[in-house]
């Protein structure tokens, strides 16, 4: 006896959910639609070419000049000397593969007025970045620290 109020409960649930569904499905009014984008093209040259200056700046090694084009925070955690480590070490195992890395692949995604990211590639996957950039100084700084 006790399935059956149980059973009752369900049924009513079951009407209830029906009832909503298809009254909303009937209702008049306007189906609400997605925005349109508002927002024109995002001119990327600036961006694109801090990148290619850091790439090259990192695997020449030119420290300096790609210590330059890291963020504040990313100079406030490293020293130039303590970062100088990174692109000699990435230099070093170019030459010990025989191979020079330069910039093969860049692709800018998501852009805000003062940051992206940056997925950019050497021609060996393992060292590919994905990275997010500042806009700090009116120069585009790479975040990756």
């Amino acid at each position: 006896m006790r399935a059956l109020p149980t059973t009752a409960a369900g049924v009513c649930a079951l009407v209830a959910l029906t009832a909503c569904t298809h009254e909303a499905a009937t209702s008049p009014g306007p189906r609400p639609t997605a925005p349109a984008p508002t927002s024109a093209p995002v001119d990327t040259a600036a961006l694109e070419s801090s990148v290619r200056a850091y790439v090259k700046a990192y695997y020449e090694p030119d420290t300096a000049a790609a210590y330059r084009l890291l963020s504040a925070t990313c100079r406030d955690r490293w020293t130039e000397e303590s970062f100088a480590e990174l692109p000699e070490r990435a230099t070093a195992t170019a030459r010990q593969l025989g191979t020079t890395y330069t910039l093969r692949r860049l692709t800018v995604g998501r852009v805000t007025k003062d940051t992206a990211q940056v997925t950019y590639g050497v021609g060996e996957p393992r060292f590919d970045e994905t990275s997010t950039w500042v806009l700090e100084d009116g120069g585009w700084h790479n975040d990756l620290c």
